[in-house]
């Protein structure tokens, strides 16, 4: 897979990916809310945070959170 142009300048780069990603599926409502919560506040702060929502739209991104969305969120946008 190709890297996207707009990657480099993403706030989360180099971050660690378990503020992105389950770590494992025994994570509690709790602890996955909390950790959503961390990686969106840096979401917000991206400066490409459209061009990674669009991406992972358009790839129809299964897992993480992505363009300040998570999974449930952007299936939702995809079926309206």
């Amino acid at each position: 897979m190709t890297k996207a142009p707009w990657s480099d300048l993403a706030a989360c780069r180099g971050e660690q990916s378990h503020l992105f990603y389950s770590p494992d599926i025994t994570e509690s409502r709790e602890a996955r809310q909390r950790r959503e919560r961390q990686a969106k506040q840096l979401c917000a702060t991206c400066p490409v945070l459209e061009e990674c929502r669009e991406a992972a739209l358009a790839q129809r991104e299964g897992y993480g959170i992505w363009g300040g969305l998570n999974e449930m969120e952007r299936r939702a946008l995809l079926r309206r």
